[in-house]
């Protein structure tokens, strides 16, 4: 948490309009400050991989796509049955 000392008037200001507003002036306060803030850093980099590993891997070959499915289900059902054996049988399915 962070206390801010704002000058008398300043914090009439903010008071006025937050009440004009309807709002409660800390909730004002707080969502001026994050307005003014910069945006945190788009991971740009990767982005471009994983679009990237998307534009390698693309296919409309029909037999790749039943081969992937295959083993995405497999891989489903190694996880579930994974989760299964280290917490028993009340556990959460990963993939119901």
């Amino acid at each position: 948490m962070l206390t801010i000392a704002l000058p008398p008037d300043i914090e009439s200001r903010l008071k006025g309009e937050a009440s004009r507003r309807g709002v409660d002036a800390m909730e004002y306060a707080a969502k001026l400050i994050e307005e003014g803030l910069a945006k945190p850093p788009v991971d740009q980099a990767s982005i471009d991989i994983l679009t990237q590993w998307e534009r390698d891997n693309d296919t409309d070959d029909p037999e790749e796509i039943a081969r992937r499915q295959v083993e995405f289900e497999e891989f489903k059902e190694a996880m579930n049955r994974n989760r299964l054996e280290m917490e028993g049988p009340l556990s959460r399915k990963i993939y119901p």
